[in-house]
């Protein structure tokens, strides 16, 4: 079961850390679900050296509860990601169209 938690809390752990490297790096700023994602992720591997595994109850619900975060977090990512790209192709589609509508440039 320790080990269970270890490689939940990894998961968690990376998941949360790419999300919030993918939205730094994209200047969107980070989203408070992938910094609640990569604590729970912590917390659940850290847990997992610190013998939450001997309480099959609490050792479950932990597992239970961070993969729920990786699953939700996963959905609010690709959501805001979709959004974000379809943003930005009518933008450039806006562009074009205005580009293209004021004619070629007068010499």
């Amino acid at each position: 079961m320790g080990i269970l938690l270890w490689v939940v809390g990894a998961l968690a752990l990376a998941s949360g850390g790419l999300k919030l490297r993918g939205r730094v790096r994209a200047t969107v700023g980070t989203a408070r679900i992938a910094v609640w994602e990569t604590a729970v992720g912590a917390l659940t591997a850290v847990g997992s050296g610190v013998g939450l595994a001997r309480e099959r109850p609490l050792a479950w619900t932990a597992v239970a509860v961070t993969l729920g975060f990786v699953v939700v977090s996963s959905v609010v990512h690709i959501r805001r990601t979709a959004r974000l790209r379809r943003s930005r192709e009518e933008s450039a589609e806006m562009r074009l169209r205005s580009h293209l509508e004021s004619g070629p440039p007068s010499t």
